[in-house]
């Protein structure tokens, strides 16, 4: 869906295609482009490169400033229609525009990173253009509290149920080969797709298509809080994944172990700062909406599990792993059941009393040690997967 398309250096043909997906964003689009920029230089130098910003008609002059960027490599810059927000949007656009361009590889980065160096457009590039590999996921130290929904709904479901060890499933940096996106067009685009569905619906279809994956070493990852997003985004990322599960569970079925991805990029992994999450914001939520959704979920979850909760009278909920894991299981079920959004939004309240109970778990525990905390419960929902699977 395009509205518009400024290709000032009319640029019919690339080698290499850097997609940068944005909304309002400004404050921050030319130092990632600029970035971008010094990487396809310095490491790509005789290739055909550009850069193509894909935007949601953004009312901050995100355009302008893109353009304006301080760039040796080639600018395009397309929109959606004023009115028409979403980054899966903004990825079929990209998407059509590589075809169209004929290029061999394509990446794509956030617009608000803080923490891009050029060199991630070599550790993004290389391994697609060595022919070993067709997808890559990045790889990142996240500070405790951050991936709220990565670590409690996309990281455990890709592990458990896909059987494949990709940490940061919807972690906003990727890379991938032509023959990826012709996959990728070829699916059904939900509404759910089009808006933050769009990284989970890549790594899900890139794990079902069978070409060979890898995950690229980029550090950390700093850029804008996603906390004021959380509630749609939940509901987006977790009604595109539970589609997907449900439209491929025979070949789900046929999974036997966990496959390991190799890990290429950066050797060392950085030491994280430790802290203590804060489980307030998460509370509020889960009381806020608990009460609201408790009989559409009573309708899906144990009467056991929701009399536990109920009984919690203002205090964080205990959803403990093997609570967590029947209501997430239990909640796929019923969404194959009955098809209906509802019984996301009704999830979401357990959601975010499953963060706050988790924060509260790991308050006093290490980096190193919550990510262990991390990895068990994705082990745990693999170990489980027949509680599903056999209701299937």
């Amino acid at each position: 869906m395009i509205d518009e398309i400024y290709n000032p250096s009319n640029v019919k043909q690339a080698d290499l295609v850097v997609g940068i997906p944005s909304y309002s964003e400004a404050s921050t689009i030319s130092f990632v482009t600029e970035q971008v920029s010094r990487g396809l230089k310095e490491y790509y130098p005789r290739l055909k490169s550009v850069i193509i910003n894909v935007d949601n008609n953004s009312p901050d002059n995100t355009k302008g400033a893109f353009l304006s960027s301080k760039s040796e490599i080639p600018l395009i810059y397309i929109s959606t229609p004023q009115g028409v927000k979403g980054k899966g949007y903004n990825f079929y656009n990209l998407f059509s525009l590589f075809r169209e361009l004929k290029a061999k590889v394509g990446i794509v980065v956030d617009a608000d990173l803080k923490s891009i160096k050029p060199i991630w457009v070599k550790h993004l590039a290389e391994p697609i253009f060595s022919g070993k590999y067709k997808y890559a996921a990045p790889f990142y130290a996240r500070k405790k509290d951050d991936a709220t929904i990565t670590n409690q709904i996309v990281f455990p479901l890709v592990y458990g149920l896909f059987g494949v060890n990709i940490r940061q499933p919807i972690g906003g940096e990727f890379s991938f080969s032509n023959e990826l996106v012709d996959f990728w067009l070829n699916q059904k685009w939900s509404e759910q797709v089009n808006q933050y569905g769009i990284d989970v619906f890549m790594s899900t279809y890139a794990i079902l298509s069978e070409f060979p994956l890898c995950q690229v070493n980029l550090i950390n990852k700093i850029h804008k809080p996603s906390a004021p997003n959380l509630g749609p985004m939940f509901i987006q990322v977790a009604s595109t994944l539970f589609g997907i599960i449900n439209d491929n569970i025979e070949k789900i079925k046929l999974v036997e172990k966990v496959k390991e991805v190799s890990m290429l990029g950066e050797k060392d992994i950085p030491k994280i700062e430790n802290t203590i999450p804060d489980s307030s914001h998460f509370k509020k939520l889960f009381q806020a909406e608990f009460g609201v959704y408790r009989d559409i979920l009573g309708d899906c979850i144990s009467k056991e599990i929701i009399e536990q909760i109920q009984q919690e009278n203002g205090k964080t909920p205990q959803i403990g792993v093997d609570v967590w894991i029947k209501i997430i299981y239990d909640s796929i079920y019923c969404f194959n059941k009955e098809k209906d959004s509802e019984i996301i939004k009704a999830l979401r309240s357990l959601y975010f009393g499953r963060v706050a109970h988790f924060f509260e778990e790991i308050a006093m525990l290490s980096p190193e040690e919550s990510e262990k905390k991390v990895l068990e419960q994705a082990n745990y929902f693999f170990e489980k997967r027949d509680y599903l699977l056999n209701k299937l």
